[in-house]
C-alpha cells in the first residue's frame, strides 16, 4: 500500500512543564546516616511519622528516593570502593515486605517486631542510580517502618572468612598512592595500551569500530556497488 502524503497548516505544540534540575549536595565522609523523614517519598499508601522519624507503610506503591541524601555511588570508583547500604527497619508480625533494594534485587525482608537491619551486600555488584526503595507488596493489613539508612565506603578488596585472623579486616592506604589515581599520567607506550585496552572493554562501540578496522582489507576488495547494498545505507 503506497501511504498519502497529507498537509497540516496548523499543528499543535506539546505543553509540558520546564525541567527543574535540583542542586546536587556532595556527601562527605567515610560513613554517615540518611534519616528516612528526609526522603523523598512518591506514591499512594505511606505516612510521615515526624515525631518517630519513620515512614510507616500499610500497601505497595510508593517509592522512597534517598537520592539527595547519599553520596553518589561512583564518587570513589577509582579507588575501588563501593557504597554498602543498610536499612534500619521494623514490621508488624506477618507484614512479609517485598522490596526492591538499593542494589536493584527483590526481596522480601525479614519481619521484626523489634527491628532489624538490613544489609544490602549486593550493592558490592551494583548500585541503583536512583538510589530509591520500592514497595512492591505487603500482606493487607500489616506496616512496614522505614527509620534510616547506614552507608559506608567499603573496598573491594575480597578478604575471606577464614582468612581473617592472617589478613585483618582493614585495608591499609596512603594518601600518595590515592593521589597518583587522580593525578595526570605519563604518556608512554604501556599507558597507552592500556587505556585502548580499557576503552575497549568499556564502551562497546569503540570495540565495533576497532573490529571494523582490522576487517577492512577485506571490505575493499569488495565491489563499490556491492559494499554499498550491504552496508544498509540508502540514498
Amino acid at each position: 500500500m503506497e501511504l498519502q502524503r497529507e498537509f497540516f497548516s496548523h499543528v499543535r505544540k506539546t505543553v509540558m512543564p520546564r525541567p527543574y534540575f535540583a542542586e546536587e549536595t556532595d556527601i562527605l565522609g567515610q560513613s554517615g546516616t540518611a534519616w528516612a523523614g528526609d526522603a523523598s517519598v512518591y506514591g499512594d499508601n505511606w505516612y510521615l511519622n515526624r515525631e518517630q522519624g519513620l515512614i510507616e507503610i500499610y500497601g505497595a506503591g510508593a517509592a522512597i528516593s534517598f537520592y539527595h541524601l547519599l553520596p553518589r555511588k561512583n564518587k570513589y570508583e577509582k579507588e575501588g570502593l563501593y557504597l554498602r547500604l543498610k536499612l534500619a527497619y521494623r514490621t508488624t508480625e506477618n507484614a512479609n515486605a517485598n522490596i526492591r533494594t538499593f542494589s536493584g534485587n527483590h526481596v522480601t525482608l525479614f519481619n521484626s517486631l523489634q527491628g532489624h537491619m538490613y544489609d544490602d551486600s549486593q550493592t558490592y555488584w551494583y548500585v541503583t542510580d536512583d538510589l530509591t526503595i520500592n514497595i512492591n507488596s505487603i500482606y493487607t493489613g500489616e506496616k512496614l517502618w522505614i527509620q534510616r539508612v547506614d552507608w559506608e565506603w567499603m573496598s573491594k578488596e575480597v578478604v575471606y572468612e577464614d582468612e581473617l585472623q592472617e589478613q585483618g579486616i582493614d585495608l591499609i592506604r596512603s594518601a600518595e598512592d590515592v593521589e597518583k589515581l587522580y593525578g595526570p599520567k605519563e604518556i608512554t607506550q604501556n599507558s597507552v595500551k592500556d587505556f585502548l585496552s580499557q576503552k575497549i572493554q568499556q564502551d562497546d562501540e569503540f570495540a565495533k569500530r576497532c573490529l571494523a578496522m582490522l576487517s577492512q582489507d577485506q571490505l575493499m576488495s569488495k565491489d563499490l556497488t556491492q559494499l554499498f547494498v550491504e552496508s544498509g545505507i540508502k540514498f
